[in-house]
C-alpha cells in the first residue's frame, strides 16, 4: 500500500508540474499571453490545490476550485477548450486503474475461498 501511495504522490506531482497543452483558439489573437498566462494559472491553482501541504485536493475538488479563479488574459474559447480536457480528467486515468488493480490484487490476496474437498476426507 505504501508503494501504491508512493507512486500516487508522485503521479499528483507530475500533474500538477505539466499543465495540460493549451490549443489555441481562432479567436485568441494574443497566443504567447494566453499560453503564458495558461502555465501560471495552472500552477498557481491546479498546482497548489494539488500539493497544498496541510489539505491536499482530489483532483475532483481541484477541478472546481480551479474553474473559479480569474483566467487573466487567457482568450475565453482558448480557456473553454482546455477547461474541457481537464474536466475529463484523463490525466487521473492512471490513478483510477493503480487504485482499482491494487484493490483487485488486495482481494485475491486477502479473501481466500476455502476448499470444501479437503472437508469431504474422514478424519480419525
Amino acid at each position: 500500500m505504501f508503494k501504491v501511495k508512493e507512486q500516487l504522490n508522485v503521479h499528483h506531482q507530475i500533474i500538477a508540474c505539466e499543465a495540460p497543452p493549451m490549443v489555441h483558439a481562432g479567436t485568441c489573437t494574443k497566443q504567447k499571453l494566453c499560453e503564458d498566462d495558461w502555465k501560471q494559472l495552472w500552477w498557481n491553482g491546479m498546482g497548489r490545490f494539488l500539493l497544498d501541504g496541510r489539505n491536499p485536493q482530489p483532483y475532483k475538488d481541484a477541478v472546481e476550485h480551479f474553474e473559479k479563479l480569474d483566467i487573466g488574459q487567457i482568450n475565453l474559447d482558448c480557456w473553454k477548450a482546455v477547461l474541457y480536457i481537464v474536466k475529463a480528467h484523463s490525466a487521473f486515468d492512471h490513478e483510477q486503474k493503480l487504485i482499482t488493480h491494487t484493490a483487485d490484487d488486495l482481494v485475491k490476496y486477502l479473501i481466500v475461498e476455502p476448499n470444501f474437498e479437503d472437508f469431504s476426507r474422514l478424519v480419525h
